[in-house]
């Protein structure tokens, strides 16, 4: 009697056990299709033409890998497709027969750009990983400098409080897609809650080796661009950088 008492115990572990790694492995698929979500964001609304832009763009995203780029341009019938590798990450608990530790998911993505601005804020559908090798890149050419007033221009200015309508990354980016920057130009945007977007456009490196670099703020009442300062810079070109500075 005790000995059955004993395994079913040892059956029942053994069973919280591979639930506790499913669960794990499911929040691990969930957190990089949050990641694929966030890809799309951050190419919302581009006015990109030719598949070379588009995933060179995109490849040039942290913890992202372009493994296939299909069509021409994105008037073309079809459009361009690049499909993307993203690595997903959750915590697995500790349990009888195992300790804690980290499980990761890699999946493959699709994203497709017709012309349109895309949907906010939807992760593009799950895809096959291809095989063979990913595509490579030319360095970007060297990008006009970024006008600061051009840029302010463009963003929009809020006069709601942050008790009514916001600000909405949506919006920003929408705004200044419609601007038409120089592929290499890099646009960085961060909510934070309805208060405020921080920003940041990023030209990569001159041919000094001297990155260029522009912070905005677009927050109720007060919208803000401007070059940032030595101590600003040392914090990083993003838009942590332009939220904390305020400005």
């Amino acid at each position: 009697m005790r000995l059955t008492v004993i395994a079913a115990l040892a059956v029942t572990a053994l069973a919280a056990a591979g639930c506790a790694d499913a669960t794990a492995q499911e929040n691990a698929v969930d957190d990089a299709r949050d990641k694929a979500k966030q890809v799309g964001n951050a190419m919302y609304g581009t006015r990109l033409v030719k598949a070379d832009d588009l995933g060179h763009h995109i490849a040039d995203l942290k913890g992202v890998k372009v493994l296939k780029v299909t069509g021409t341009g994105t008037g073309d019938p079809g459009g361009v497709r690049v499909v993307v590798r993203v690595s997903g990450v959750a915590q697995r608990n500790e349990g009888l027969f195992q300790g804690p530790g980290r499980v990761t998911a890699e999946r493959c993505f699709e994203l497709a750009f017709d012309g349109r601005p895309g949907e906010w804020d939807t992760a593009p559908p799950p895809a096959p990983c291809p095989d063979g090798a990913p595509p490579t890149f030319a360095p970007w050419p060297e990008a006009p400098p970024i006008s600061v007033p051009r840029i302010e221009r463009a963003l929009p200015k809020v006069n709601a409080l942050p008790s009514g309508r916001g600000v909405e990354e949506r919006d920003v980016r929408a705004a200044l897609a419609k601007l038409g920057l120089h592929p290499a130009i890099r646009i960085e945007t961060e909510p934070q809650s309805d208060f405020a977007v921080g920003v940041a456009l990023v030209s990569g490196a001159t041919t000094t080796g001297e990155g260029r670099c522009v912070l905005a703020r677009v927050a109720p009442g007060k919208t803000k661009a401007w070059v940032p300062s030595r101590t600003e810079t040392a914090k990083g070109c993003n838009p942590h950088t332009a939220l904390g500075t305020g400005r």
